[in-house]
């Protein structure tokens, strides 16, 4: 039997059982599992030596593939309490573990939030952005970018993180729509910045590029 039919197989027979009063779901399960387990220890004392030690080792292997499909379903932890109770430690060692890279990772990203972000002056957030796209676009005397960043999400996400707008956070949707793609100088979609708003520009000192 593939071990996608082990369901079907699996609920077959329980409906049967059910159907008839001849166990509970729980009461089923144990006993399939009992059988199982049974079935295993018979063929993992069979004599390896033997001509049918092939045979046996395939039955064997499917028993424990099954056995792990009954593991999955075991709802009432009906199966024996010293695999309970090892599964169970495990688990709860994984979590621990998990705990603290996540209270570390928090106690690291603590380190960079503020309690006051800087004030952005009311009607200013697109003067303010570009400036920050200027930025994004000077070059070293080397003639390399002086930022580099394959995409620009950081750039929104550091101005709603770190900067306010007339006394109030700043949506990160409101500064994605500063930084979309563009064709030309003109934005194909989002928030275009308007010539009024461009009231600074950022240039770079005299420098011969090498």
């Amino acid at each position: 039997m593939d071990g996608k039919e082990f369901s079907n197989y699996y609920s077959y027979h329980l409906n049967y059982a059910l159907e008839n009063n001849l166990a509970s779901e729980e009461g089923f399960f144990r006993h399939v599992w009992q059988t199982i387990q049974a079935r295993i220890k018979h063929f993992e004392v069979q004599d390896p030596f033997s001509r049918s030690h092939a045979m046996h080792r395939q039955n064997l292997e499917r028993l424990q593939q099954f056995q792990k499909y009954l593991t999955s379903i075991d709802e009432w932890n009906a199966r024996p309490s010293h695999i309970v109770i090892a599964e169970k430690d495990e688990l709860i060692h994984n979590q621990k573990q998990e705990i603290e890279k996540l209270r570390m990772k928090l106690s690291e990203l603590t380190e960079y939030e503020v309690a006051v972000k800087i004030l952005i002056d009311d009607g200013h957030l697109s003067t303010f952005i570009d400036i920050i796209q200027q930025m994004r676009e000077l070059e070293l005397p080397s003639g390399r970018k002086l930022l580099k960043s394959d995409h620009k999400i950081p750039f929104a996400k550091m101005i709603a993180k770190y900067f306010s707008h007339g006394g109030k956070n700043i949506p990160i949707e409101t500064a994605r729509n500063y930084f979309v793609d563009k064709r030309g100088d003109v934005a194909i979609k989002g928030t275009s910045i308007q010539p009024e708003h461009r009231l600074f520009s950022v240039i770079p000192t005299n420098f011969t590029k090498k």
